[in-house]
């Protein structure tokens, strides 16, 4: 009872609150007992808690709103770049179609065009993504329909690029064969000896028209002046140079692709074996060793090691070349 007793007299113990001003208005004094104070100072203290749980809540709203609106701005910038990125992919398909057609190239062979597996969103992840951007309700994103649709892009980049590797691959072999197709004339003169059969220029006499004077000749023989410069007439690397019986002085050249050009009886050759040479570079002077008659030039293609007609090869005349072979040519070989 004791211990009530001090409890009831402490807190009836009045308190006087004095407030000065720093003018001269008159003092403020306020009375309350101890009792009510503390009721006052529990009240103020929740109130105050109350409050900050309030504006704590409020703040969260804010930068959640404000958080929601930065995605919203990010994933409308993210759309429009996929969109970008699917134009440029969707106009890449049709420059490597356009280049496919222009190539005769089998759509076949085409890595997009060929492959089976597709993928990407669907019409109603689609609509869910345009009613997102709409309403701009960031919580609606679902990142499944983002990540399918950046991998299906990314997939049919890659699919795009490997397409154009393999066209690029196409132009370079075909640049590279036709820059190793022997194209143009080794040297300039009379054509004096057509590719096939022909009538001996060293088995005259007697009955010279006679079927026991006819030879195979391997190539073309163009004759003119002694020294005169003799071209390659594609890229190649120099396989061979030297003396070879019925050549005399000869120079061959692997063009690859299984093709070979020859070219006997010059003078002097100005390059060596393993060199690398390109269309129209001077390799050799005109000359007549070997089995000659005169000073020419006999011209040899052979495509996996068989001789052609280099006619078929040198379908235009160039700057010099003049006259076609007779039946009674005097230069041969």
């Amino acid at each position: 009872m004791k211990l009530h007793q001090r409890i009831a007299d402490a807190l009836s113990r009045r308190l006087t609150v004095l407030v000065i001003p720093q003018t001269r208005l008159r003092p403020w004094r306020w009375q309350v007992t101890t009792g009510f104070f503390l009721f006052l100072l529990t009240l103020w203290s929740g109130v105050t808690v109350w409050a900050g749980f309030i504006a704590g809540r409020h703040v969260d709203y804010w930068i959640t709103k404000a958080d929601n609106e930065v995605m919203l701005v990010k994933v409308t910038r993210l759309s429009q770049e996929m969109a970008q990125a699917q134009r440029v992919l969707n106009e890449a398909g049709e420059t490597d179609r356009q280049l496919r057609g222009l190539l005769s190239m089998s759509r076949g062979s085409d890595p997009v065009a060929a492959a089976t597996g597709v993928g990407g969103p669907t019409l109603a992840d689609r609509l869910a993504l345009d009613r997102l951007l709409a309403t701009g309700r960031a919580t609606d994103l679902r990142l499944p329909v983002w990540h399918k649709e950046i991998a299906r892009i990314q997939n049919d980049a890659r699919r795009r690029l490997a397409s154009f590797q393999e066209i690029a691959w196409y132009v370079s072999n075909k640049k590279s064969l036709r820059n190793a197709t022997p194209s143009i004339w080794p040297t300039e003169g009379h054509i004096t000896s057509l590719f096939g059969y022909r009538l001996s220029p060293f088995r005259r006499g007697g009955d010279g028209d006679s079927v026991e004077n006819a030879e195979f000749h391997p190539g073309i023989d163009i004759a003119n002046s002694p020294d005169t410069p003799i071209y390659a007439t594609a890229d190649g690397t120099v396989e061979f140079v030297g003396w070879s019986h019925g050549y005399g002085n000869l120079v061959v050249i692997d063009h690859g692709y299984g093709l070979q050009t020859l070219y006997g009886h010059t003078s002097k050759a100005v390059v060596k074996a393993g060199e690398r040479v390109v269309r129209g570079q001077m390799i050799a002077y005109m000359g007549t060793t070997g089995r000659s008659t005169g000073p020419h030039l006999h011209y040899e293609i052979r495509r996996m090691g068989k001789p052609i007609n280099p006619m078929a090869y040198l379908k235009v005349r160039g700057p010099g070349l003049y006259g076609a072979a007779g039946g009674d040519s005097r230069t041969g070989g």
